[in-house]
C-alpha cells in the first residue's frame, strides 16, 4: 500500500511459466453463477482478545451455519481486502476476515516481540479453536496465500479447501544469502524502531494517503480500492491529517526465513483442494520453475489441484471481483 514498502517487490520482472500456462485454465471457462450481493447480509465485527491485545480484528460474513472459511489478507493490507470479493460468493459460507497481527483494527505487537511468517497462521488456530471449528476451508490473497499453503500443510487434516491468489508460498531463503538478508532485516527493522521512539509519524492528507497507495503499488490498486483499504488502514490524527494504521515495523522483512525444501515438504502434506489463481499481470516472487514445482508439489496427496490464470494485476480480487468470483464459486460447489 505504500511506496517504499511494496516497490521492491513491484520491480520483479513479469515471467510466465510455460508449463503451467498451458495447463491453465481460462476464467471464461469458467461457468458464471448468479450474482449473491443481495443474498450476503452486511459482515459483522468481531474482536479476539489475545494477550496482548485485539489480535483478530474480523468481519463476519455469511450465516452462522455456513461453511467456514477463513479470508487472510496480504502484506500490509488489511480485512477489507475481500470486501468487493465476498459478496459475489455463495450465500451458504461463513466467512472470517481477519486483520492479521499489526495490520487494520488490529493491535499491534508489544515493542520487544517482532513479526515472523508464522503470526497468520497462529491466528487462524487461535481462531479456529475459539469457533470450535474442526474443520474449514481458506482464501488467501498475496502472502495471505502463502499462510494459507503454510496452515494447510501444517494442519492437513483441518483444511478441506485451500484458495490462493496470485502467491502459494513465502519467497524462499538461500542457504548463500541468508546472513545478508537477516542482517538488512535486522537493520532496517531497527531504524523502524528509532523512527517510532522518536515520535508519531508525520499526518498527511487524504490525498496524499490515496497516492502513496496507488503509486506504491504501481496501480495494482486504484482509488476505489484503496477507499476500501482505508476504511480500516488508515487512521484520522488531526483536522485534515491521517496516518497509515499499521505497525510501522512491518515495513521491515521478518526475521523468520522459510527454505524452499521446507516448504515444498509442507506441499506434499497438504490434502485440501487446492485452487490457485494468478493474475497475468502479478508479480513473481522466484523462478517459474520454481512456482511450477510447488504447485506439483501439491498433487502427492491433494486429490485436486486447479491452476487458473485471470488478467489484471496483484490486486484483481479487489479491483475487479466479478473476474474472479465465478472460479471461486465453482470451486466451492457441493458444499
Amino acid at each position: 500500500m505504500e511506496n517504499e514498502s511494496e516497490k521492491k517487490f513491484f520491480r520483479l520482472k513479469h515471467i510466465i511459466p510455460r508449463n503451467l500456462s498451458a495447463a491453465s485454465v481460462s476464467a471464461s471457462a469458467i461457468q458464471p453463477v448468479n450474482k449473491q450481493t443481495a443474498s450476503v447480509n452486511a459482515p459483522e465485527e468481531f474482536v479476539f482478545k489475545m494477550t496482548y491485545g485485539n489480535v483478530a480484528e474480523a468481519k463476519i460474513w455469511g450465516p452462522p451455519d455456513g461453511h467456514p472459511v477463513f479470508a487472510i489478507h496480504g502484506w500490509l493490507d488489511n480485512a477489507g481486502s475481500f470486501d468487493a470479493l465476498i459478496p459475489l460468493l455463495p450465500p451458504n459460507l461463513r466467512i472470517v476476515a481477519v486483520d492479521t497481527p499489526g495490520h487494520g483494527f488490529s493491535d499491534p505487537f508489544p515493542p520487544d516481540i517482532a513479526y515472523n511468517f508464522i503470526d497468520s497462521a497462529l491466528a487462524i488456530e487461535r481462531l479456529a479453536r475459539h469457533f470450535k471449528w474442526e474443520k474449514f476451508s481458506i482464501i488467501g490473497h498475496s502472502l495471505g496465500g502463502a499462510m494459507g499453503m503454510l496452515f494447510a500443510g501444517t494442519f492437513p487434516e483441518k483444511v478441506d479447501k485451500l484458495v490462493c491468489l496470485d502467491v502459494v508460498r513465502v519467497i524462499p531463503t538461500k542457504t548463500e544469502t541468508i546472513d545478508l538478508r537477516l542482517r538488512k532485516a535486522v537493520n532496517k527493522l531497527l531504524k523502524l524502531e528509532n523512527a517510532i521512539l522518536a515520535g508519531p509519524e508525520k499526518p498527511m492528507s487524504y490525498e496524499v494517503a490515496i497516492d502513496k497507495c496507488v503509486t506504491g503499488t504501481f496501480g495494482s490498486l486504484d482509488k476505489k480500492a484503496c477507499d476500501i483499504l482505508f476504511k480500516r488502514g488508515l487512521r484520522k490524527v488531526a483536522e485534515d491529517g491521517y496516518v497509515f494504521s499499521r505497525d510501522r515495523r512491518l515495513l521491515a522483512a521478518p526475521l523468520s526465513f522459510i527454505a524452499k525444501e521446507h516448504q515444498l515438504f509442507l506441499a506434499h502434506k497438504v490434502t485440501a483442494d487446492v485452487l490457485v489463481i494468478k493474475f497475468s499481470e502479478g508479480p513473481y516472487f522466484e523462478a517459474p520453475e520454481d512456482y511450477e514445482e510447488h504447485i506439483e508439489a501439491l498433487k502427492t496427496k491433494s486429490k485436486r489441484v486447479q491452476y487458473v490464470q485471470v488478467e489484471g494485476m496483484h490486486h484483481t480480487h479487489l479491483t475487479k471481483p466479478a473476474s474472479v468470483a465465478p472460479i471461486i464459486s465453482d470451486f466451492f460447489k457441493g458444499l
